[in-house]
Formats: C-alpha cells, sequence, structure tokens
C-alpha cells in the first residue's frame, strides 16, 4: 500500500478583547468544504514555520502577525492525507480579519467550540485552550479552597477524599474555583468520578491509572483525561478516547525527553508530571508537552 503524503499545516488562534478565538468557514471547492477550522495552512517547501504562518495569516485574513507562542503539535490521519498541525497562539497582529478567501469568520468562546463543526484534527486544539498550562493535584475541600484562591488560573486535579458530592458547601467550593478561572477536574476511576463531577459541577475528570479510559462526551465538552505511566499507556488512553493526558511514572517525576517523541504521535494535550512546583513549565513545554502537573496524586508515589 503507497503512503499517504504528509502535509505540514501551520495554523493560528487569534483571540479578542472578551476571550473568544477566531474560527473560519472551508468554503466551497476545498476539501471539507462547510467545516469550520483555525485559520492557516500549508507550509512551503523550505518555509520556516512562522514565516509560513505569517504569510498564510495574511492571505486568508489581511492581518499581520507579529509574536506568537506554540500551542500544540499533532499528527492526524485523515483517510487520503497525513497532517501534521502546527498550532501558534497568536498573541499580537495588526489589522482587522477579514475573509480574503470568501470564508465565513466567527468569534467563538473556548467552551462553546465543542458544540461547533471543526475538523476532527483541529479537535483537540479546544481542549488545549481550555486547559490551562499548569495543573495542581489537591485533595479535599481545603487543598481546592487553596488552589482556587491562586492568582494564575490552573487546572485543577481535585481529588475529593471525605468530601460529600451532594453538599452544598462541596458544589460551591467547585463553583468558587470555577468562577475564579480554574478549571476543576475530579481524580478518580470511572463512573464514581463521573457522578461527582456531574454532581458538583467540575469541568470533567482525570481518570488514575486502570481507572477505565472511557470519553462521556466525544465533543469534548465534558473533558476527560488519563494519567499514564508509559508511552504505551498514552497511546491506549487516546485510542479509547481520552481529550488529555498526564504522563507520569508512578512515584516518579517524569523524564521529560523519554516522552518528547511520542508527544505529536498522541494528539492530544499532555502534561507530564509530577513537578514540586510549576518552575519546570517552561522545561516540561519545551519538549511539546501542553504544560507541566504539580502533585503527585494520592496513589501516585504521594
Amino acid at each position: 500500500m503507497r503512503e499517504r503524503p504528509e502535509i505540514h499545516v501551520m495554523a493560528g488562534v487569534l483571540s479578542d478583547d472578551q476571550g473568544c478565538v477566531l474560527i473560519a468557514q472551508r468554503p466551497v471547492g476545498k476539501h471539507l468544504a462547510g467545516r469550520w477550522e483555525f485559520p492557516g495552512g500549508k507550509l512551503a517547501a523550505g518555509e520556516a514555520p512562522l514565516a509560513g504562518l505569517k504569510r498564510e495569516l495574511a492571505e486568508e485574513l489581511g492581518v499581520t502577525l507579529e509574536s506568537a507562542e506554540p500551542l500544540i503539535r499533532l499528527r492526524h490521519d485523515y483517510p487520503d492525507r497525513r497532517v501534521l498541525l502546527d498550532v501558534w497562539r497568536v498573541t499580537r497582529h495588526s489589522g482587522t480579519p477579514q475573509g480574503l478567501d470568501s470564508q465565513a469568520l466567527d468569534w467563538v468562546a473556548p467552551d462553546d467550540l465543542p458544540r461547533i463543526d471543526l475538523l476532527e484534527a483541529d479537535r483537540p486544539i479546544i481542549t488545549a485552550l481550555r486547559l490551562p498550562p499548569v495543573a495542581r493535584c489537591v485533595e479535599g475541600l481545603e487543598g481546592l479552597a487553596e488552589a482556587a484562591g491562586a492568582t494564575d488560573a490552573a487546572a485543577i486535579f481535585w481529588q475529593p477524599g471525605d468530601a460529600d458530592a451532594s453538599e452544598p458547601a462541596t458544589r460551591e467550593a467547585v463553583r468558587a474555583a470555577r468562577r475564579a478561572g480554574h478549571r476543576v477536574l475530579v481524580v478518580g476511576e470511572g463512573i464514581e468520578a463521573a457522578m461527582t463531577a456531574a454532581t458538583t459541577g467540575a469541568d470533567g475528570m482525570l481518570l488514575e491509572p486502570d481507572g477505565g479510559h472511557v470519553s462521556l462526551d466525544p465533543s469534548g465538552a465534558f473533558l476527560v483525561g488519563a494519567i499514564c505511566p508509559t508511552p504505551a499507556i498514552a497511546q491506549a488512553a487516546v485510542r479509547s478516547g481520552a481529550h488529555f493526558l498526564v504522563l507520569a511514572p508512578g512515584g516518579e517525576a517524569a523524564d521529560e525527553r523519554q516522552f518528547a517523541a511520542v508527544l505529536p504521535r498522541l494528539g492530544v494535550p499532555v502534561y507530564i508530571g509530577w513537578y514540586p512546583d510549576a518552575g519546570s513549565l517552561e522545561l516540561a513545554r519545551s519538549t511539546g508537552a501542553h504544560g507541566c502537573a504539580v502533585g503527585p496524586c494520592r496513589g501516585q508515589g504521594g
């Protein structure tokens, strides 16, 4: 069988003052016309990635890219082609976006993106946009309240402990953390974690190893992650529907190098853990990870 060609695609995420991001509808005559995507296009042979993104945004939107930072890099297989999707968050640009290819444009809040008919290759970008780059594992209501008081938004991996999900105080603690800009994900096993998350209004759940890698919501509105001690388990978790991963050998801090080669193949945002604090964020991101996880979670070497 002839190997499918790989196409290197650059994509940019532009944000407005309200935190909404720009998406574009593929026009008639293009592959997968009518579906939505993040603006960008193919990298030319020999072209530097940021130069290609700058060219594509100018040609498609009439804007000038001034600065950008990496968001996520992944591979996606279509029936007739393989795409290497190189996604950057645009931190500064000049000009007002216009649909110069006759494509429709729309500004959408990240939490509303799961309901949009985006290309399959673009869906992990939604998760990357919704998850802060630092994750903190905490236990009980006291740990949740302490993490919620932090200034910088974080993904809070919450182990409920003795907290009763049906109690008003528990639900209010989760709501307070979310109002402060954090994501709250219940750590546990399968249906128990899902029920706690649903009862308290959390953003999703993080499954412990052997906790059952199931996705209750393929759209990704309800986030499902998995703690994975090895690359092989990580790949199995993605096949089973995980929206994001925490790569963390049991009882030890991860060696970032062992995961660097597998990250683009996983195709979802990945945290590397467990770190003692968030000071290793840039080290984790230098390997292509989405961010770092501060912990460990109880039962994972803590």
